[in-house]
């Protein structure tokens, strides 16, 4: 579990951004590919075969990505959608018999390429060192604590403040370890969940534990610093979030057995579960109420409020729709759609910003990989839909079932309008998920 942390502590310090040119992808992708070399001498077939599926499904996403990079012969190359214009100046140069990759952005997909690097690290790491599905959702639960932790000393210093990682970054709000407000509230509410869980395991453990304290104590923390928070998507997952833990604490199970008979309040606890549904609800109320009434949940304030940003998504759903009529087939190469985006850019879309990405990762993900992208997208769906399936069958399970559902869904949701799968940190915490699901499913069926 040490190493497993350190790891994940060090891709959180300088994996929380998804630009391309950021000056830390440097040392986080050195690291992963020394990781990985060292995680083969441990891995061998019989852990490789009890991951096969996540194994299978990475490394068809990898090999997509490396054959938009093969050069294809010039008769073949002209013919793919939108390289009129490049075969014109090249028959004008004299260059009609040079051999191009599928991608119409290669560095860019190359940097994909490389980017693979940090999930198959976290991936290879994890499977190698046998981590159980606890000890990684323990992990990412003190990842979710720590970025807490930095987002309020980030508020409390101020705009100017030395904590903020990333230049380009939204300064003024607890962004932790990630550059945008966003993607660092959404990783609160998934944060939120595994804290959920783990508590409600802790609490139906046989015997008391510290843990019991530390999980609502780290629950109400991260809630805490993510009201702060300018981000209205954020704050609509946080509250969803709490939701959901309100259901899981409904309906998880209590265990009494192994209970000393000093523990006699839990026990009168357990014996009315309204009141403990209660208590939880009545302290977020009165928490979300103190931070309204104070003026200090901006993003609760401003999500009536007019979104300029909201605005240019829906103006550029057009432009999306168009690139995506055009290269839905082969896709434009991973890591392509800034350069592509430029082709189809309207005149009324034009201002001092600029769009580097589509703000709907699912759309682009299949306007950058084609038609072969979008089956792998939904190899993966089905494999979750079967997993958790399988899991909400059995009533015991139903409260796991309702947090692996919740999970994804909080993160298919952002991805809708933003792209946290972008960044490193949430690609290692998004495989850690996705393994500790694999593993809690292989837990069930062996009970």
């Amino acid at each position: 579990m040490i190493i497993l942390g350190i790891f994940a502590f060090f891709v959180a310090l300088t994996g929380g951004a998804s630009r391309f040119d950021a000056m830390q992808i440097i040392p986080l992708r050195t690291l992963s590919a020394l990781v990985i070399a060292s995680s083969l001498f441990f891995l061998t077939k019989e852990k490789l075969e009890a991951e096969r599926a996540l194994f299978l499904m990475f490394g068809s996403f990898a090999l997509l990505v490396a054959l938009q990079l093969v050069p294809l012969p010039p008769w073949l190359w002209q013919r793919l959608p939108e390289r009129l214009e490049v075969s014109q100046l090249d028959a004008a140069l004299g260059l009609e018999e040079i051999w191009r990759p599928l991608t119409l952005a290669p560095m860019r997909t190359w940097n994909v390429l490389g980017s693979l690097v940090v999930p198959g690290a976290a991936l290879v790491l994890a499977i190698a060192l046998r981590a159980s599905s606890m000890m990684l959702l323990r992990i990412i639960a003190g990842l979710g604590v720590l970025n807490a932790l930095l987002g309020l000393l980030q508020i409390a210093s101020g705009r100017s403040s030395a904590f903020y990682i990333y230049e380009i970054t939204n300064r003024g709000s607890p962004v932790g370890f990630l550059a945008s407000e966003n993607h660092a509230s959404i990783f609160a509410a998934c944060s939120m969940l595994v804290v959920t869980l783990l508590g409600l395991r802790a609490r139906n453990a046989p015997y008391n534990s510290w843990e019991t304290l530390v999980y609502p104590v780290a629950f109400f923390f991260i809630l805490f610093v993510s009201l702060v928070g300018g981000s209205r998507a954020g704050f609509l997952a946080a509250i969803g979030a709490v939701l959901v833990s309100m259901i899981m604490l409904f309906l998880s199970p209590r265990h009494r057995k192994g209970r000393s008979a000093e523990d006699a309040a839990r026990r009168w606890l357990d014996d009315r579960p309204r009141i403990v549904l209660a208590l939880p609800v009545v302290i977020v109320l009165l928490t979300a109420v103190s931070f309204l009434a104070l003026d200090r949940a901006p993003a609760f304030r401003d999500i009536l409020a007019s979104d300029s940003l909201a605005d240019l998504r829906w103006s550029l759903w057009p432009v999306i729709v168009a690139i995506l009529e055009n290269h839905w087939l082969l896709g434009t190469g991973f890591g392509s759609f800034e350069q592509v985006y430029h082709i189809y850019e309207p005149s009324a879309l034009l201002m001092p910003q600029y769009i580097n990405q589509a703000h709907n990762d699912w759309a682009q993900f299949v306007i950058e990989g084609g038609v072969w992208a979008g089956l792998l997208l939904i190899v993966l769906l089905v494999w979750m839909v079967k997993v958790i399936g399988a899991m909400a069958l059995r009533r015991t399970h139903r409260v796991d079932a309702i947090f692996w559902m919740s999970l994804f869904a909080i993160i298919a949701a952002a991805s809708v309008i933003d792209y946290p799968l972008r960044t490193p940190l949430f690609q290692l915490v998004t495989v850690w998920f996705l393994l500790a699901l694999s593993r809690h499913t292989r837990d069930i069926k062996t009970t």
